[in-house]
């Protein structure tokens, strides 16, 4: 017989599954059958794994019964990571489990699927000349953003609960924007990175899509190498992990909405977002005039590194490699060496700069996530008729900066455009301030979007709910 459904969030999942309304193993069976039935609607799927006798063992650690999949990027012994390329590369067999990995493991987690993503991480979308595109759950029209794209659509469309991906210019910002949920780039090295997959080691974050702050802190405390005492001590209870959340203090708050050009409609959105804003938050505004230039040292890294990475496959077989990847690794091979040098020695000092302006009298800067809103899959997919470079820069326009200077920021849902589409806000914060951005992002969550996180449960084709059923 029916057995009810499983609540949205992991926190909702934790409390039913402590109330006993279902076992550990009733959870993961449904959310995998769940899975299942609908990776192929959505094309982000790229395994599907099994539950093991482990699965069953683990039902007193703090995140047993919560099932996650996450970007092809992260390594596992048995199980070698694909990084969106139908010939992936070789790794050593000395290899252990991607860090991350092991650390949700030992909470109690369990991993159901693999999720495409941009071809070895590089594109602000979720273009692929390997696998087909995935579908954006909210609008099958709109694009969804790279290069986690699987994760931001399997969180959205409710085929697991969290996602772990990467972000080196906004790749896990980008597609959480783009599908309505969150996304959090936690300062650089908050998160292990060894095990996974390099684009530009000196810019690469791990980093969490989830449709609840509460949901991406119960990841964020499970995973963290350093620091977040309170964060991790509250992961024993998703209400003490609740209760940390909301006993912070309102955050100072700066923001900067004219740092680019900003479409009309989204701007109005972020403005009536400020509005809303408690007088407790001490809201003003501010400039960016350094933008332009840590972007442009931000991209120096990055098609540097990248060619590093690439660099034999770009001698030996190019072809190999997709367009995507061409454009983000062979710039790097012409770059003078003192430009790299310049970049890597200033970023200290930057960092230093920023923090010191911004971030002593407020605790967070606000800025727009996508200032062109998100845009049509046609626009921004490179072989379309009606591509348009400038709706495929304004992805990513605000990113890169963020990644350079090491900073944590948070992308999250404030609004609607004027097409039904989600319009976010992006928090960056100083270094290792993650506890005060997710407490924001959750304060704004439980005001304007209640209970069940930030991205409404998209229904199926035929008006049913997809809700994930317990069937007993």
């Amino acid at each position: 017989m029916n057995g009810g459904v499983l609540p949205v969030t992991l926190s909702g999942l934790r409390k039913a599954l402590t109330a006993r309304q279902f076992s550990v193993r009733e959870a993961l069976e449904a959310q995998l059958e769940h899975l299942r039935l609908n990776a192929e609607k959505f094309r982000c799927v790229t395994a599907i794994h099994e539950l093991s006798a482990a699965d069953e063992k683990v039902s007193r650690r703090p995140l047993a019964g919560v099932g996650l999949a996450h970007k092809d990027i992260f390594h596992r012994i048995d199980r070698p990571a694909s990084c969106g390329h139908k010939r992936p590369p070789a790794v050593s067999r000395r290899r252990s489990n991607a860090s991350v990995l092991s650390r949700l493991d030992a909470a109690g987690a369990s991993e159901l699927a693999s999720l495409c993503m941009a071809e070895f991480a590089c594109g602000a979308t979720g273009q692929s000349m390997q696998f087909d595109e995935p579908v954006n759950p909210l609008d099958q029209a709109a694009a969804v953003g790279g290069s986690s794209s699987g994760s931001a659509v399997a969180v959205a469309a409710g085929l697991c609960y969290a996602s772990l991906g990467t972000d080196t210019a906004g790749s896990v910002r980008i597609p959480a924007a783009t599908c309505g949920v969150l996304g959090l780039k936690p300062t650089r090295g908050l998160m292990p990175s060894a095990g996974v997959f390099p684009l530009a080691p000196s810019l690469d974050t791990v980093g969490i899509i989830a449709r609840s702050a509460a949901d991406a802190a119960n990841l964020l405390a499970a995973t963290a190498t350093r620091g977040l005492r309170v964060l991790r001590e509250a992961l024993a209870s998703p209400e003490l992990l609740e209760n940390a959340l909301l006993a912070n203090p309102s955050p100072r708050i700066r923001y900067c909405f004219d740092a680019t050009v900003v479409r009309e409609d989204v701007l109005i959105v972020l403005q009536e977002f400020i509005q809303q804003l408690p007088a407790a938050c001490q809201v003003r505004p501010c400039a960016t005039p350094w933008l332009k230039e840590l972007t442009a040292y931000a991209e120096t890294l990055l098609h540097v590194e990248a060619a590093q990475v690439h660099l034999s496959r770009l001698r030996q077989s190019p072809s190999d490699l997709g367009p995507m990847v061409r454009a983000v690794a062979l710039p790097g091979i012409a770059m003078p060496a003192v430009w790299y040098a310049t970049a890597l020695a200033g970023r200290w000092q930057w960092t230093k700069r920023v923090v010191a302006e911004y971030f002593q009298q407020a605790d967070v800067l606000l800025m727009p996530a996508l200032p062109d809103g998100v845009p049509n899959w046609d626009e921004v997919h490179s072989l379309s008729p009606r591509f348009n470079g400038r709706a495929l820069a304004s992805l990513y326009r605000l990113m890169p900066f963020v990644n350079y200077l090491g900073l944590p920021s948070i992308v999250f849902p404030v609004g609607t455009d004027v097409h039904g589409r989600p319009v976010s806000v992006q928090a960056i914060g100083r270094p290792f301030s993650e506890t005060s951005l997710l407490s924001f992002a959750y304060r704004v969550e439980r005001e304007l979007f209640g209970a069940n996180g930030f991205a409404p449960m998209p229904l199926a084709h035929d008006g049913s709910s997809t809700r994930i059923s317990i069937k007993r």
